[in-house]
């Protein structure tokens, strides 16, 4: 029977399944009273709920909250910091007596809030990336592309630096791999504004840097991580100031240089004269 028609009628037996997924991670539950089988996955049955769904023209208006037991694993991730990387979520609602499933929810996590026994998650729906302006490019100097993103074209695993940590200091992380002396091409901010990556049990945690002492190898981070240690592995890529002599010296990529660096310093739209009275 098909999922609206079991919907209106007697045989109206409502389950909703929850899908938590953070890159190759996904994370399964129920609003039902017993663990549910579902298109091969096991959704875990715990103490679950969740607000109205609403449809409305102000996207501002249509954030979704969950509220879930406190000792789910999914909200383990959330202890310390907050994941960077996206979460996305699917509501899928079936019927007991009825296997036609109909998705009624889909979007991304964007708060997670611990209170005692709970933990309350925010959602955003998937039509809110709407609200972004279709047009964000401005006539400027600097270039606007993301760092090893799709228009800056810059390859990351060109310029990664792995480095063995020989100190771990609240928001600062030291290794010999980020001195100077091992690369001549350290300099000073050779990796302020770019991220350090430290990958724990497959799930990817990145932090962005701050500061760069190469002359000691140690990089101040923007947060510190949870669970690392002295010995432990990280990834470290550069940053952009985004500028024509960083995008040329550094990366090779001038090719791919967003920016307007030859822009005029006299605007011609400020009402001044710009010429001699003849």
């Amino acid at each position: 029977m098909a999922f609206n028609d079991v919907e209106i009628s007697e045989f109206f037996q409502p389950l909703e399944l929850y899908e938590f997924k953070r890159g190759v991670f996904s994370w399964y539950y129920t609003s039902g009273d017993e663990d549910i089988d579902f298109s091969g996955n096991i959704y875990l049955s715990v103490p679950l709920k969740r607000s109205a769904i609403l449809s409305t023209q102000d996207l501002g208006k249509t954030s979704l909250k969950i509220t879930l037991s406190r000792n789910v694993t999914f909200l383990d991730q959330f202890i310390a910091t907050s994941p960077t990387d996206i979460i996305t979520i699917t509501i899928t609602r079936i019927h007991a007596s009825d296997s036609d499933p109909a998705i009624t929810f889909k979007g991304k996590v964007i708060n997670v809030k611990l209170i005692e026994n709970e933990g309350e998650v925010t959602c955003s729906p998937i039509q809110s990336t709407l609200r972004r302006p279709g047009l964000r490019r401005f006539y400027q100097t600097a270039c606007p592309h993301v760092l090893y993103g799709v228009q800056c074209a810059v390859i990351r695993t060109l310029h990664d630096v792995n480095g063995v940590l020989t100190d771990v200091s609240g928001l600062t992380i030291t290794s010999s791999s980020f001195i100077v002396s091992i690369n001549p091409t350290f300099d000073s901010t050779h990796f302020v504004g770019g991220y350090v990556e430290f990958v724990v049990s497959g799930l990817v945690n990145r932090r962005f840097i701050t500061d760069h002492n190469n002359a000691t190898g140690v990089l101040t981070l923007n947060l510190s991580f949870t669970g690392i240690i002295v010995g432990d592995t990280v990834t470290a890529f550069p940053g952009c100031d985004h500028t024509v002599a960083t995008c040329d010296g550094k990366f090779d990529a001038i090719d791919n240089y967003g920016g307007f660096p030859f822009i005029p310093q006299k605007n011609p739209m400020d009402g001044k004269k710009c010429c001699l009275n003849i």
